[in-house]
């Protein structure tokens, strides 16, 4: 099917999933219902080991459009931000998010699920919503990403949060001059991993994800729900590893 703000690609044994919404990747119901599609796309891949998220344009995602968005497609229907964030995390390949320029607001949900993220040095996670007015309580896991201080300093404030900062905590775990140098080493590193054998590789991230289930962030997650009073809905079939 034909897509308008969001491509799925593969190349090589490498999902490949693109933000193309210049120049800011702003959402509505519209991105992310062909956001969604691609992650499931992603996900039920047999051809595929691992997947790479990235965005074109000069910031990966300023959250919400607020200009003029589209609404969901007639037929068609957009899960709730924490089923969204579930079904990137329950992805049961190794992924990788290529950030550059802002990550905002809700953008950043669509980032911190991804097992390995990799910013450019000007990048940057921001959340204003405090300061519009909005407790960001959707998808609240700065705490659990940025630590309790750095996540109360960006949400009151309504400042930015540089990636190299983050980077010195290890939060993420690359940076790089430009998108063109990351974009490329995203794809080469994907490369080598897509090379391990898949059984392993689900093995390795069930167990990382577990332990930090164990620690609480499926807690967090589940309870987004609660919070606004509404039920999760979304069920996601168990992926065997034998």
């Amino acid at each position: 099917m034909a897509t308008r703000f969001v491509h799925y690609e593969v190349i090589g044994k490498v999902s490949v999933i693109t933000l193309d919404r210049e120049p800011v990747n702003a959402y509505d119901g519209a991105f992310h219902v062909e956001f969604q599609g691609a992650w499931l796309t992603a996900r039920n891949d047999a051809a595929t080991n691992v997947v790479v998220m990235r965005a074109m344009g000069k910031h990966f995602c300023v959250g919400a459009n607020m200009r003029d968005p589209e609404p969901v497609p007639e037929g068609r229907s957009e899960l709730a931000a924490w089923d969204e964030i579930r079904l990137i995390k329950e992805t049961m390949k190794p992924t990788i998010a290529a950030v550059q320029g802002g990550c905002i607001g809700g953008g950043q949900r669509m980032v911190w699920p991804c097992d390995l993220v990799f910013c450019t040095e000007d990048a940057f996670f921001m959340d204003p919503t405090a300061t519009m007015g909005i407790g960001g309580i959707q998808s609240h896991l700065h705490t659990w990403f940025y630590g309790p201080r750095l996540a109360k300093e960006m949400i009151y404030g309504g400042g930015r949060l540089s990636a190299q900062r983050l980077y010195a905590m290890g939060q993420v775990n690359r940076l790089y001059p430009d998108v063109a140098a990351m974009h490329a080493d995203a794809l080469a590193f994907a490369d080598i991993v897509a090379g391990q054998d898949p059984v392993a590789l689900r093995q390795a991230k069930r167990a990382s994800d577990i332990t930090m289930d164990i620690m609480g962030q499926h807690y967090v997650t589940s309870r987004m729900a609660e919070l606004l009073d509404e039920p999760a809905t979304f069920t996601l079939p168990v992926t065997r590893t034998h």
